[in-house]
């Protein structure tokens, strides 16, 4: 399903455990990586900043295990006035399919959360994200962290609302059904939608089934779950008890979605304490 994996990386403590767990991206059907490093244009990075030679040396250290691993990996560093869109024509120009970005620790008291620079590649990318959860491991102001690993895809869990920004999330995850054992369908009936369609959460199961049966036909096995409550809890409390490997959500789509697109996608990912990956509509045919 994917096969050109851009992976943005900074120099904060976050940076270094994206590349750890390789297993997740090579069952996500990636072959080659782009690793890349964009230095804002007139914004001191600390001593790396201007020296190129240094940043090859950086990024080199960390290809060196994913080329080991058989994967094909690249190199691109870049000065740029806007971060974010420069990841994004990085991927453009490097034909990437996928943009994986981790979440960044503000401080270790109070946790981590999407920085600026994540949310507007969220926002803008015509790809789908991963967003990685990272964990903060380290004391007493120690900025250690590192990837929550899963061993690969073992279980994935699709989200989702039914509208037609949903549905690239649903062909997603059955694109990517054969690779894991199971994957878990969920819809979150709200209080209120039971209330205006008494009938929903009938029509919603039957939803659910018919996802799950396209699911079968792709060789993967389905189970559906249909709750009723907040959707981030819900969805975060579903990974959890069927321990998810990943989470997959359409992007802009109607209703908890639509809500869910930037800001509460990073809460779900901390919640859930897990990645998460994006998938925009215009990205149903990949």
């Amino acid at each position: 399903m994917f096969r050109t994996a851009l992976i943005s990386l900074d120099h904060s403590a976050t940076q270094a455990p994206l590349l750890d767990c390789l297993t997740d991206l090579r069952d996500m059907g990636v072959t080659r990586v782009i690793l890349t490093h964009v230095v804002k244009t007139g914004y001191g990075q600390g001593a790396a900043y201007g020296n190129k030679e240094a940043l090859e040396d950086w990024l080199g250290a960390r290809a060196t295990p994913m080329r080991e691993a058989g994967l094909d990996v690249d190199i691109d560093i870049r000065a740029a006035g806007e971060l974010a869109k420069d990841i994004l024509q990085a991927a453009k120009e490097h034909g990437a399919d996928l943009i994986v970005i981790g979440s960044r620790g503000q401080n270790m008291v109070r946790g981590l959360f999407l920085g600026s620079v994540a949310r507007e590649v969220i926002r803008l990318s015509p790809l789908p994200v991963r967003l990685e959860w990272i964990e903060v491991t380290g004391k007493d102001g120690d900025p250690t962290c590192e990837r929550t690993c899963h061993a690969g895809l073992r279980r994935l869990l699709l989200a989702t609302d039914f509208s037609p920004q949903a549905y690239a999330a649903e062909t997603a995850a059955a694109m990517l059904a054969p690779h894991a054992r199971v994957v878990d369908l969920i819809h979150v009936v709200s209080p209120d939608a039971t209330a205006r369609y008494p009938r929903w959460p009938v029509m919603a199961r039957a939803a659910l089934e018919n996802i799950a049966n396209e699911i079968t036909t792709t060789g993967g096995r389905a189970e559906v779950h249909l709750v009723t409550g907040n959707p981030s809890d819900e969805i975060a409390r579903a990974a959890a008890m069927c321990n998810a490997d990943l989470i997959v959500v359409g992007k802009h789509g109607q209703g908890w979605v639509e809500s869910m697109a930037i800001g509460s996608t990073a809460a779900l990912c901390e919640i859930a304490r897990r990645p998460v990956l994006m998938v925009p509509l215009n990205d149903i045919d990949i």
